[in-house]
C-alpha cells in the first residue's frame, strides 16, 4: 500500500493537529460489520423503502451501515493496493486513497487551469464557510490539501505506480488535486433507493453492482421525473433525485432549498464568485466520535479534588460504521470572481439559471427557491 506523500502528511498535520490512528477506527469497524449487517437487515424488513429514505436523507441523520466499505479499507492495510476510480467530476476522474479518508482528482485532458482555478476557488470559499457557522452547519464543503504538477518527481515517484493503466487513462504524471472524499451513502440508503426506484427484475443485480457503492445523490429541485425508467443499467452513482421524487418521500424540500439559498448567498456576497457550474449533492462522511484522553499526573495535581475532566476528551476518531448524511458543495473550477455592482449581478444571475433544473424550482414543482430568496439570505451576512 502506497504512503501517504510528505507534503500530504504535513497537511494533514496542519489541519488536524490531534490525529489519532485510522487504522484502529477501520479494525473496530471491520469487527463490528457483520453484527451491523444482521441488524439493519432485520430492522429493513420492517420499514418500507419510504420510510428509510425520509429518515436517514434527513440532513446531519446518522446511519449505521454494515457495508463491505470497512471490511475493503481495512484488507487494504499492508496490501498494495491501486488507488480506485470512484467517479468522474466535471473536469476528471476520482481516486480514492484507500485507508484515508481523502481522494485525488485529476483531470482527463490537459486542464490544469481549471483544476487550479477549482483548488484557488475552493480555498476561498472552504474560509468563507468557516467564517459564517450557520451555512457551514447546512452545506458542507471539502477540504482541499495540497496540488501537485506533472513535474513533482517526489510525489510521482512514490505515487504513480498506484494509478491504474487504462488505455483511456494511461498510467503517466498529471495535474492533481489531493482533497477531501465525499462518502458514499451508507448501505441501508442504497438498498431503500433501489427498492424504490429500481424495476423489480433488476433490483438484485442492482444491489451486486459494485459501482453502485459510490453512491451520491443529485437533488434536482427544479425538475419532475419523467418514464418509467425501466432499464437494466440502474445506477446510484449521481442518482439524480427529483422534485417529485423528493415530495413523495416526504423529505424536508423547503431544507434543502434554504441550504442551498444560503449557500449561494456566502458564494456571491462574501466570497464574491458567481457559482458557476456548482453542484450540490447529499453524501456522507464518517462520523467522529470521543477519544479518552488521559490526563498528566502534573495536570492532575493542580486541580481542586473531584474536578470534572469529561471535557477534555478528544473528538477525532473516525467511524466508518456511523456515516453523518449532509449535502456537500462541490465543483468551483468554472467559477469566476464578481464585482459589487450590476455587472457582477448579471453573472450570478446568469451562472444561477444555468442551474435551473439543481437549484432554481418551476411552479409545477410546488417549491421555493430563487434567486430572491439568496439575495435575501445574504441580508443575514
Amino acid at each position: 500500500m502506497a504512503d501517504l506523500p510528505s507534503s500530504s502528511r504535513r497537511a494533514l498535520a496542519a489541519t488536524d493537529a490531534t490525529d489519532t490512528s485510522v487504522d484502529q477506527s477501520l479494525a473496530q469497524a471491520a469487527m463490528e460489520s457483520m453484527r451491523l449487517g444482521e441488524r439493519l437487515e432485520h430492522e429493513a424488513v420492517s420499514e418500507t423503502p419510504e420510510a428509510i429514505l425520509k429518515r436517514m436523507l434527513s440532513v446531519k441523520t446518522v446511519v449505521s451501515t454494515g457495508s463491505s466499505f470497512a471490511q475493503r479499507q481495512q484488507a487494504a492495510i499492508g496490501s498494495n493496493t491501486e488507488f480506485r476510480e470512484i467517479g468522474t467530476g466535471s473536469i476528471g476522474k476520482v481516486f480514492e486513497h484507500p485507508r484515508t479518508i481523502l481522494v485525488y482528482k485529476v483531470p482527463m485532458a490537459d486542464q490544469p487551469e481549471k483544476l487550479w482555478n477549482n483548488y484557488l476557488k475552493h480555498a476561498r470559499v472552504y474560509e468563507s464557510f468557516k467564517a459564517m457557522p450557520p451555512v457551514n452547519e447546512q452545506v458542507v464543503i471539502p477540504r482541499c490539501f495540497f496540488y501537485t504538477n506533472p513535474d513533482d518527481e517526489a510525489f510521482w515517484t512514490q505515487n504513480l505506480k498506484w494509478f491504474p493503466n487504462l488505455p483511456l487513462f494511461p498510467q503517466v504524471t498529471h495535474h492533481v488535486l489531493y482533497m477531501e472524499r465525499v462518502f458514499p451513502l451508507p448501505l441501508p440508503i442504497r438498498n431503500a433507493l433501489i427498492s424504490k426506484f429500481c424495476p423489480p427484475m433488476y433490483q438484485q443485480s442492482a444491489k451486486k453492482y459494485e459501482a453502485n457503492k459510490d453512491c451520491l445523490i443529485r437533488p434536482y429541485l427544479g425538475r419532475l421525473k419523467y418514464g418509467s425508467g425501466n432499464y437494466p443499467g440502474f445506477s446510484l452513482r449521481n442518482f439524480q433525485l427529483h422534485a417529485d421524487e423528493i415530495m413523495d418521500l416526504g423529505l424536508d424540500a423547503s431544507e434543502l432549498c434554504t441550504s442551498m439559498a444560503r449557500a449561494l448567498a456566502v458564494l456571491h456576497w462574501h466570497t464574491k464568485i458567481d457559482g458557476e457550474d456548482i453542484e450540490f449533492v447529499i453524501g456522507s462522511s464518517p462520523l467522529r466520535e470521543k477519544v479518552v484522553s488521559v490526563s498528566k499526573a502534573s495536570e492532575l495535581s493542580t486541580m481542586a479534588p473531584y474536578t470534572s475532566t469529561y471535557d477534555r476528551v478528544q473528538h477525532n476518531t473516525l467511524n466508518f460504521t456511523k456515516r453523518v448524511t449532509s449535502l456537500w458543495m462541490l465543483d468551483l473550477d468554472a467559477c469566476s470572481d464578481i464585482a459589487m455592482d450590476s455587472n457582477g449581478v448579471d453573472m450570478a444571475v446568469k451562472a444561477f439559471i444555468g442551474h435551473t433544473t439543481t437549484m432554481h424550482s418551476s411552479p409545477a414543482c410546488g417549491l421555493c427557491l430563487t434567486l430572491s430568496t439568496a439575495t435575501t439570505s445574504s441580508r443575514m451576512y
